[in-house]
């Protein structure tokens, strides 16, 4: 291939066109623009489209030249989109989710990832930046290698969509290990903030995996006709790894939730120690105030005011009143 077949498109940032590749019976891949696409046969060869939704042009494309059913592109189109996989009226489509890798945004903050194709021409589009398509792009069109028809494309979208999640999930964990070991270590509040947070980032993740594992599993019982004997194995394949990711962040928040409750009955324990020794100290002190008050009020007829040991007697008094009181709370085991 020539360098100008190896370059990115300048179309990235113009007509909501983010780039398009189209392989002809030679088996060589060459990027393409709207010229291409709007002159494109299925006897062509494939032709992949990549699409920014944000765009008008790419949106009013979709609607009126692209071909499919109105209904088909209302669900491509919508703002809030589920995973999910269904038949079309000329197409299969299939609205996953994979992981936010863009600068300053969080992992689970997942972005949806909408494909149409129909065995010739695959139409995949996106509403914010998303890595897994260019990944393919470019080990299509400079690597020059990677899928060479519109089936084993679909698949391999598939597939790295689902495999990037494990990056993310093994982070998970390996941060809860830590946390638990800290835990072990202390009783600090701000684990207990931590974990509270990991978990919220747990739960955001898990909402878009669970409805994407029934994608998935839609696609496995009732693959599209296109979609080869050979390739069916790769869209099982990554249903199955759906399935583990989404019982790991169980397992994940799980463990979360045990560490907070282990936390919070550390933090209670030494509470409540804390309190033990307090009520214990008053119990001692209560009898010895109370003598004390009494004879410190100032009214007529006090006993020993006019004697000059009666101090000392009293603090033989009180020293033997203490004496008592720590046998006793002794003999009752209180400490």
């Amino acid at each position: 291939m020539s360098d100008a077949d190896h370059a990115t498109p300048a179309a990235d940032q113009i007509d909501g066109l983010i780039f398009a590749c189209k392989i002809g019976a030679d088996g060589e891949p060459r990027t393409a623009g709207w010229v291409e696409i709007e002159s494109w046969k299925p006897d062509d060869g494939m032709m992949w489209i990549h699409l920014d939704i944000t765009a008008a042009s790419a949106r009013n494309w979709l609607l009126g030249k692209s071909g499919l059913s109105a209904p088909t592109v209302s669900a491509l189109l919508e703002k809030e989109s589920r995973p999910r996989a269904f038949r079309g009226k000329r197409g299969y489509v299939a609205i996953l989710r994979g992981i936010n890798q863009n600068e300053g945004a969080e992992p689970e903050d997942m972005v949806s990832l909408r494909i149409w194709c129909d065995g010739h021409r695959l139409i995949t589009l996106r509403d914010k930046r998303l890595f897994v398509p260019r990944i393919v792009f470019e080990q299509m069109t400079v690597q020059d290698i990677g899928p060479r028809d519109a089936p084993s494309l679909f698949g391999e979208l598939v597939e790295k969509l689902v495999w990037q999640m494990e990056g993310v999930i093994t982070e998970h964990s390996d941060r809860l290990d830590g946390l638990e070991l800290k835990a072990d270590e202390s009783h600090s509040s701000t684990l207990s903030r931590e974990l509270a947070d990991m978990r919220s980032e747990i739960v955001v993740m898990r909402r878009y995996i669970a409805p994407q594992r029934e994608a998935l599993g839609y696609m496995t019982a009732d693959p599209p006709a296109w979609l080869p004997d050979d390739l069916r194995p790769t869209i099982r394949e990554a249903a199955d790894r759906q399935q583990r990711y989404l019982e790991e962040l169980d397992a994940l928040r799980e463990r979360a939730i045990v560490i907070k409750d282990d936390i919070a009955n550390r933090l209670n324990e030494v509470m409540n120690k804390n309190m033990y020794v307090i009520s214990v100290i008053a119990a001692i002190f209560l009898p010895l105030s109370f003598l004390t008050g009494l004879l410190g009020i100032n009214v007529g007829g006090m006993p020993g005011v006019e004697s000059s040991v009666a101090f000392w007697i009293t603090c033989a008094v009180m020293v033997i009143l203490l004496v008592a009181e720590l046998w006793l709370f002794r003999r009752l085991k209180w400490f």
